[in-house]
């Protein structure tokens, strides 16, 4: 019996999230720079050892042993058919936070998804939405089979739980100009950082 659109959604646990492209759709490109299939909004979600992600894993399980058969488990194992869920040991990407321990899953899709705060209010401002911030996302779980296998989550809405340390690896400005102004600016200066979250991107 297939499944249907509504049993595979689901809300992750809160997480991590990074390369965050909420606002603006990223063309993916092949190894000579071809565009290849249409620009997607997205994040990825990192999930520290101690988030419980049985539902999640439970769903995929399910939708992919509808769609490849009981082998589904072992096709996994053997590499043949992808898994949502990357362990950190095994990514190439050392930066933060993927230099612990822990999951990343990514969530993908054509159209704009909603964004709302923790009071579920919609957030309008770029700036409020960034790598690292703690987020949830409601998304569906799919399995595909073209030019590859597997099972995937496809992004519907995200939720900003709250801040978190910005992930870009750029400097507030404040920082980056501190040095060159004069004491009492610098007051100023760090006064308006320890009151305002809102960063630039």
């Amino acid at each position: 019996m297939a499944s249907d659109q509504t049993s595979n959604k689901i809300h992750t646990p809160a997480g991590i999230a990074s390369y965050v492209n909420l606002f603006t759709p990223r063309q993916r490109t092949d190894a000579k720079g071809n565009p290849q299939g249409d620009p997607k909004f997205g994040l990825a979600l990192f999930f520290g050892e101690d988030v419980n992600l049985s539902a999640m894993k439970k769903l995929a399980q399910r939708v992919g042993t509808e769609k490849f058969g009981p082998k589904f488990a072992d096709l996994v194992k053997k590499g043949k058919i992808n898994w949502p869920f990357a362990d950190t040991e095994d990514m190439d990407d050392p930066s933060p936070p993927f230099d612990q321990p822990g999951v990343v899953v990514n969530f993908k899709k054509t159209e704009k998804p909603g964004i709302v705060d923790a009071d579920a209010e919609p957030i309008m401002d770029k700036s409020e939405v960034y790598s690292g911030m703690v987020a949830r996302v409601s998304c569906r779980c799919f399995a595909y089979d073209n030019q590859s296998k597997g099972v995937a989550f496809a992004l519907i809405n995200v939720q900003k739980l709250e801040d978190g340390e910005r992930l870009s690896g750029d400097p507030s400005a404040e920082d980056d100009f501190g040095d060159s102004k004069s004491g009492k600016s610098k007051s100023k200066s760090r006064k308006k950082t320890d009151d305002d979250d809102d960063d630039l991107l």
